[in-house]
């Protein structure tokens, strides 16, 4: 289960569509959509937001209803375009949930997904090779406009959900990223980009068996920083400008 790490995706695709912008003002308040009723991770609701902050938050409510207005055929294609081919599989099982989770994903795929944002919303697919690999064209997800800004929230090295990390982020390379933790704690997740690089972790057990205390914010980011720690230590601060 991929969490919460799809959202970035669906904040982009809603930014192309015209449905939203960062500083869109969207209800975070409970809400019930054909039986369907969604809560945010600490159960609890913050009233007015903006999408930027809903991002930040990760805020489960909010994305929702953007998946909802987006329509969930639309964001099955978005993701299929990226090689997502679990997901085209069950294409006609999934709803709303899956943006909380409620579908299947593979590291590879998830990381590929990320390395879009960095490149500008283009999904070129991964390679696993020694030789040197042509450019290719590749598949355009989003706009460059949307990749922009989503990596822009995405880089804010103060997040909610990493309250107590900030002594491990300190020396980290300016990077992008997301976490997500699955329901019954059997994945935590933690995407990062840059220019150079695009670091997917993902640790759970095989078995899918669940950890108390397995969270993507304190599992997986710290391994996270310091992958990028150790391979991009001189990578500029000022990536995205």
């Amino acid at each position: 289960s991929p969490g919460s790490t799809l959202k970035p995706v669906l904040y982009g695709m809603c930014m192309d569509m015209g449905l939203i912008t960062p500083k869109t003002v969207i209800a975070d308040v409970p809400i019930n959509i054909d039986g369907y009723i969604p809560e945010n991770y600490d159960l609890s609701f913050r009233g007015n937001v903006t999408v930027e902050d809903a991002l930040r938050n990760s805020l489960n409510i909010p994305a929702v209803k953007m998946l909802h207005d987006a329509g969930v055929k639309n964001f099955v294609t978005k993701l299929t375009d990226a090689g997502f081919t679990s997901i085209w599989n069950k294409r006609n099982k999934l709803g709303l949930s899956m943006i909380l989770g409620g579908c299947g994903v593979r590291l590879e795929e998830l990381t590929a997904l990320y390395a879009s944002l960095a490149n500008d919303g283009l999904y070129v697919p991964p390679k696993y090779t020694t030789d040197a690999v042509k450019k290719q064209k590749g598949t355009r997800l989003l706009s460059s406009e949307a990749s922009y800004m989503i990596s822009s929230i995405l880089t804010e090295l103060h997040r909610p959900e990493l309250p107590n990390l900030y002594e491990q982020a300190y020396n980290v390379p300016k990077i992008a990223w997301k976490t997500g933790t699955s329901y019954g704690r059997k994945d935590a997740w933690s995407i990062g980009y840059n220019k150079n690089y695009t670091i997917g972790v993902w640790i759970g057990n095989f078995n899918g068996t669940g950890v108390a205390g397995l969270s993507g914010a304190g599992t997986a980011t710290p391994l996270l920083f310091q992958l990028f720690n150790l391979i991009d230590r001189s990578a500029g601060s000022e990536w995205l400008k």
